[in-house]
């Protein structure tokens, strides 16, 4: 039963609810087009992202061990929750071996390969959706993988930015082809995404730098990545703006329950209550309610004016 746990523990799957709100989001905005929704063709698009995601946070662990073993200030300390920081300790802790934690996500990657052949070949979702599959996948591997390992490089923000964004245009493209549209109303995600992750580098920073991690955080210093932060975050809250001028201002209205938290976080931060664990924790677990509901809210925007708008 602990082998048991450990494995479900490593795949973080409370992380997955993230990313099946964007894969909601990208579906909802292609139903709000179209008028139409392949139900088939989104459950194997969820499918796939599942494996690629699975593949991605297995992967991720084994290749911060040594970052993820040094760390003593992490958020949440040895217990694991979708707000904590630094990893899961599952292989840290020795609970599976990393050669096996490695093979795992090898196999997720696989998987999700003739299910992206499945969309395009048998599905007809166009010629973009293995592209889109694979950049997906190489990105989810080079995040932390050598030769790239980008967030060892002081650019795993951006590959975290183009990841969400790019799973958003994704469904939407399997549904309803490609358009800016999607790009457009998700912008929001190309700045609370980056940001969100910089401000939960904050604890991990002296192991980081220790096992040679050069993140944005370590690079630059908290001061300067607060500041950082607090424009990312500001423009994340500006960019939802484009919801009320595509649907109707009384169903946008509830993008005010993400604004709320995000600019709850940069209030924190502009205060400066990074300088200590407690109001750290607070300002990340604020951005990170915020980036959570901010595609959930967008979703409802656009299902309620597509029921009910004029």
């Amino acid at each position: 039963m602990n082998k048991i746990r450990s494995w479900i523990e490593i795949q973080e799957l409370p992380k997955h609810i993230a990313v099946v709100f964007r894969i909601v989001l990208g579906g909802v905005l292609a139903w709000y087009v179209t008028g139409d929704f392949d139900w088939l063709v989104f459950f194997i698009t969820l499918l796939s992202v599942f494996f690629i995601a699975n593949g991605a946070f297995i992967s991720n662990e084994y290749f911060d061990y040594e970052t993820d073993k040094l760390n003593r200030t992490r958020l949440g300390g040895e217990r694991q929750s979708v707000t904590s920081t630094g990893g899961t300790r599952v292989l840290v802790n020795g609970l599976i071996p990393k050669k096996q934690a490695l093979i795992a996500a090898l196999v997720f990657f696989l998987m999700a390969m003739p299910l992206g052949l499945l969309l395009q070949f048998g599905l007809g979702t166009g010629p973009l959706t293995i592209p889109f599959g694979a950049a997906g996948i190489l990105i989810a591997w080079f995040y932390t993988a050598p030769p790239v390992k980008a967030a060892y490089r002081g650019f795993g923000e951006i590959f975290m930015a183009i990841a969400y964004m790019l799973l958003i245009i994704m469904v939407y493209y399997t549904q309803a082809g490609f358009s800016w549209f999607p790009f457009i109303i998700a912008l929001t995600q190309l700045f609370a995404v980056p940001a969100i992750k910089i401000l939960r580098a904050f604890p991990d920073s002296k192991a980081d730098e220790a096992a040679g991690k050069r993140t944005l955080v370590v690079i630059f210093g908290k001061k300067a990545m607060s500041y950082v932060y607090i424009i990312l975050m500001s423009m994340a809250v500006i960019l939802f703006i484009p919801a009320f001028v595509f649907a109707d201002v009384i169903f946008a209205l509830v993008t005010i329950v993400p604004a709320y938290f995000l600019l709850k976080s940069v209030w924190a931060v502009l205060n400066k209550e990074w300088q200590n664990q407690a109001g750290l924790a607070r300002a990340c677990k604020l951005g990170f309610l915020g980036l959570m509901f901010s595609p959930l809210m967008l979703s409802l925007t656009f299902i309620l004016d597509g029921f009910l708008g004029g």
